[in-house]
């Protein structure tokens, strides 16, 4: 309770409701539990339950779990946001958790920490990319996807992810590091980029694409970069940002730009075409690709226009730094 200029008592529930929508849109993306300002009032149910599932923010594994057991959704989710930190997804012990969930089932098990009850519910649900796509399949007409995890080279499931990704077809999509920026990782390993590029394949609408911390298969090869955008229609790309990639070929950067005719922007920031301590790829080495073609050459022209190299992480020593 507070009181206005004039001194009249005033509570949440006197304001505009257009006010009260406006400060509690703000809430949903700072409550740990968003759900429950919705249950607070049905007008607040009624106004803020198409601007929360406009956007699906998911920050755990419990939250993924439960939002691919939701039976319904009261609108149509234009973005999806999946964020989960450091390991919470390196768990391969199948068996074992399988075990302890049958267990738990049986009513056997007394005391369940949560962490491993949602693991061997992950697992019994068919992997965390198995409940990446039943929870994209209730966003049929997602437009931006942004996905802030790791994938292992452990993990069996990675031929999964071309099928949690077929499922959409996106506009902008994004998959980056959930690691401080200042770290040097690859948080998309080379298995999980074979899969992933096979997805991006059939994506039509596709406008952005933002791939960091990712590590193309060794030794280098332009068929992974390349071959999602020959011979696929990708009509309206128009930016693609690579950043703290390895083993990213020049051939296959100037491949890509000749490959997509909408693109108008190609940023490599960090991006090395072998280890992180060797030299990092720069104009001058995409260029040298096409040293058979002389200077006028509009393809010449065209890598000029659309490609940017830069240099974010700066080292203290070894490798090349800057």
């Amino acid at each position: 309770m507070t009181r206005s200029p004039n001194g009249d008592q005033m509570s949440f529930q006197t304001l505009p409701i257009e006010v009260i929508i406006s400060i509690l849109t703000l809430s949903l993306d700072v409550h740990p539990v968003p759900s429950n300002i919705l249950r607070v009032h049905s007008t607040w149910n009624k106004a803020l339950a198409p601007i929360l599932t406009s956007h699906i923010r998911l920050g755990s594994l419990t939250q993924l779990y439960f939002f691919v057991k939701t039976s319904k959704l009261h609108g149509k989710p234009k973005a999806f946001s999946l964020r989960l930190p450091g390991g919470s997804i390196h768990f391969t012990g199948r068996a074992r958790a399988e075990a302890t969930l049958a267990a738990f089932n049986s009513g056997h098990v007394e005391e369940k920490a949560e962490s491993d009850w949602i693991k061997a519910k992950i697992i019994d649900n068919g992997g965390i990319w198995a409940c990446l796509r039943l929870a994209l399949l209730k966003c049929p007409v997602v437009e931006r996807i942004s996905l802030q995890l790791h994938s292992f080279l452990s993990d069996p499931d990675l031929p999964k992810i071309t099928n949690a990704l077929n499922v959409v077809n996106p506009r902008s999509f994004k998959w980056t590091g959930p690691d401080p920026g200042h770290h040097i990782s690859a948080a998309i390993v080379p298995k999980a980029t074979e899969h992933l590029f096979r997805a991006i394949k059939s994506w039509t609408k596709l406008e952005q694409l933002t791939l960091t911390n990712v590590s193309f298969p060794s030794p280098p090869s332009i068929c992974v970069l390349t071959g999602a955008f020959a011979f696929h229609s990708h009509p309206v790309l128009r930016e693609i940002h690579i950043g703290q990639a390895v083993f990213v070929t020049p051939e296959s950067v100037a491949a890509l730009i000749m490959n997509i005719s909408s693109l108008e922007t190609l940023t490599l920031e960090d991006t090395y075409s072998a280890s992180i301590w060797e030299a990092r790829i720069r104009q001058g080495n995409v260029l040298a690709t096409l040293k058979y073609l002389n200077d006028d050459d509009e393809r010449k022209k065209r890598v000029n226009q659309v490609l940017r190299c830069t240099a974010r992480l700066e080292r203290i020593i070894g490798g090349d730094r800057g």
